[in-house]
């Protein structure tokens, strides 16, 4: 029998409170999912996946659950066009949910996702319906509670951009994004994690692309104390598609980790990962990337690239990556992985053109950062994102 671990904030009773309009399903589901947390032992240095990480001062106790709310800014028409952006419990509850099989908890959850999956309230729930094409993005605004939970579906043939934000001033957050997209669809969907300098904040991000279908996916990571994101993307349809961006900004002594899967499930499918950081003074990145490549995916390609640069010598990063492959006829499987301080050959190139090593330096980094951008293909999104780098990039000549 499991051992249960007590918490002084959440228990059985505080997540039961919250499933009053709850299927018998969904209050399976969830309370299995408190389960998975409340018989998993909070963290140490020494579990496996958080040796890299500094405890230190961070608080790891979880809050109690509390309405968790999202504001969704529609292009001009889609809603009468059949865009549906409503709370995930009404989406449920109604049946308007298009994939409800995702509310349940997968086996990769840990234990502060799995709280998510049980504590979320009331969450928020989109529908992109079959063969629409949206041509300005969707934003999706986190404004209050600690567990934030959306429900993406884009239907079949269907076009779109989603923009979360979660900048809310709380010291505690743990969140679930499902991601569904349907048979020959296409989805640029971005999470900004911008958080004030005290939040502990987890995100857990599984996307399930059909056939012929495509999903760009971009974490841009600047905010908090502490950010761990684990990212998923099961491509389970054939000719299905991913491209994988990252991008993290580190100062002071921030902490960021990243895990991602790029899960090929189906014949001819595509994954291309790129997950960039910079990280100033004390800052500390850990990535771990694995492809796994299943029996019924022949014609795979695949490829997975780490780059790390260090802006200060206090600076760490950590890369793992790892191969999964459990067939013989793949098309491509390889990775990459730097980590290192700005380049001298490029620095004395700038300088031999005239610039001042301050000057040389931010372009640099600039350059860094907007081989990412370029790839999102979407400047209305990645300007706002290159607005609130600019900043920290201005004082780089200060090394």
């Amino acid at each position: 029998m499991a051992q249960t671990i007590s918490s002084p904030t959440i228990d059985r009773a505080a997540i039961e409170g919250t499933l009053a309009s709850a299927s018998a399903q969904e209050r399976t589901a969830r309370l299995l999912a408190f389960e998975r947390f409340d018989t998993t032992p909070p963290p140490t240095a020494r579990t496996e996946g958080w040796r890299r990480t500094e405890l230190a001062g961070i608080e790891l106790t979880p809050p109690p659950p509390a309405l968790t709310r999202c504001e969704f800014h529609l292009p001009d028409g889609a809603a009468d066009r059949g865009c549906l952006a409503t709370t995930l419990e009404e989406a449920v509850t109604s049946g308007r949910a298009a994939d409800v099989s995702t509310l349940r908890p997968g086996l990769s959850l840990g234990r502060y996702s799995a709280l998510a999956q049980a504590a979320w309230h009331p969450g928020g729930h989109l529908t992109v319906p079959a063969g629409l094409d949206l041509r300005a993005p969707i934003v999706v605004r986190w404004d209050s509670g600690p567990y934030p939970r959306l429900h993406l579906v884009i239907e079949a043939g269907a076009h779109a951009t989603v923009v979360e934000w979660h900048e809310k001033a709380t010291t505690w957050s743990s969140g679930i994004v499902d991601l569904v997209v349907g048979d020959g669809a296409q989805l640029t969907y971005v999470h900004v994690q911008n958080q004030p300098a005290n939040v502990v904040a987890f995100s857990h991000q599984h996307a399930r692309v059909g056939r012929d279908a495509k999903l760009v996916t971009l974490n841009f990571a600047i905010g908090g104390r502490m950010s761990r994101s684990d990212v998923e993307v099961e491509l389970v349809g054939q000719g299905a598609e991913s491209d994988m961006l990252g991008l993290v900004f580190g100062a002071n002594e921030q902490q960021f980790d990243f895990h991602t899967l790029q899960g090929h499930r189906a014949p001819d499918t595509r994954s291309d990962l790129l997950f960039k950081s910079a990280l100033d003074d004390r800052s500390h990145s850990t990535y771990t990337g694995v492809i796994s490549i299943g029996k019924d995916a022949p014609r795979s390609e695949a490829y997975q690239a780490n780059r790390n640069l260090l802006l200060a010598d206090g600076a760490r990063a950590d890369t793992e990556p790892k191969l999964e492959i459990l067939i013989d006829d793949v098309a491509r499987c390889t990775h990459g992985a730097t980590i290192g301080p700005v380049d001298d050959e490029q620095l004395f190139y700038l300088r031999s053109r005239g610039l001042d090593p301050e000057t040389a330096s931010r372009l640099i980094v600039e350059g860094f950062f907007q081989e990412v951008f370029h790839k999102v293909g979407d400047e209305r999104v990645t300007a706002d994102l290159a607005k609130m780098v600019a900043p920290h990039v201005e004082r780089l000549g200060a090394h």
